[in-house]
């Protein structure tokens, strides 16, 4: 879906996008757009592409005049920071670490071999909500997934002591939901993965109610038709302070999508690394 390739002229093609779609038509040196979108909670996992179509009729498209052979859709990043919230409380005791793993609306752009975009557009459509106090807040992506965390050596319980299934609650059915709801988010393609370790070195718990999660620092790779970043690392340390790193240690050859900014990396990690402090407390 992300690779590049030569479309034949006159020709429309359409990618599905887990419920969105996204067509292309080129003529010389003449390109058309045209995306439906849609709420992202109503995402359904389909994605493919592209393959050539119809002709489109009676639709409204975006133009570009630009010259080239092969383009590629592109996923990136938003450059809005995504607002998540956990299921439940979240009590990180000392000495301990929880992970998380979310999945993430990209912006798609189409771009030339040359690097030019051709058209940039958001296949699902998020609300938006102002997060911290009114000076140092920031205006984020509120996302409907709720996080559930795993401990580092965690292995999930079983329904019952002897491996059968017991008789669920309205409570535990409605988790049951959230839970296939979010499995749902993780199996579509067209979504960036994210995992986030947040760790506890201090000497006091630490209560996770909500994440914001900034992407400016995050590489997105294509893993086995999966996206995913780097992973985001959160360690509140002995003396109070929070620090955030980046690791794409565990990404190393694989195939690079989007290329994350290093410019001003040490002063970013540090506004950072305050702003996540009060996300991950709620302040």
């Amino acid at each position: 879906m992300w690779n590049f390739f030569e479309p034949k002229d006159a020709q429309w093609y359409r990618w599905k996008l887990d419920g969105a779609s996204l067509w292309m038509y080129k003529e010389g040196e003449e390109w058309r757009f045209a995306l439906n979108s849609l709420p992202f909670k109503h995402l359904q996992s389909d994605s493919d592409g592209p393959e050539p179509v119809e002709p489109l009729e009676g639709v409204s498209v975006s133009i570009a005049v630009a010259g080239g052979k092969k383009a590629a859709l592109h996923p990136h990043p938003s450059s809005i920071p995504y607002l998540v919230s956990a299921r439940n409380d979240v009590k990180i005791h000392p000495g301990t670490e929880a992970w998380f793993t979310i999945a993430l609306p990209p912006v798609l752009r189409v771009e030339l071999e040359s690097g030019y975009v051709l058209y940039e557009g958001s296949p699902f459509t998020t609300p938006s909500t102002w997060f911290g106090d009114k000076t140092s807040g920031n205006l984020c992506l509120s996302l409907p997934i709720e996080l559930d965390p795993a401990s580092k050596n965690g292995q999930g319980a079983a329904d019952g002591a002897d491996g059968t299934a017991k008789a669920a609650s309205p409570a535990s059915l409605s988790m049951q939901e959230s839970m296939r709801r979010a499995a749902q988010y993780l199996a579509c393609k067209s979504l960036i993965h994210c995992r986030i370790i947040v760790k506890n070195r201090s000497k006091e718990p630490l209560d996770v109610k909500r994440l914001a999660i900034f992407t400016d620092l995050m590489n997105v790779y294509e893993k086995e038709d999966t996206l995913v970043s780097d992973t985001v690392v959160i360690t509140g340390t002995a003396d109070g302070s929070l620090q955030t790193n980046i690791e794409d240690m565990d990404f190393k050859g694989l195939h690079k999508i989007h290329t994350a900014s290093k410019t001003g990396l040490n002063e970013l990690l540090i506004r950072r690394g305050v702003s996540f402090l009060r996300s991950i407390a709620g302040l």
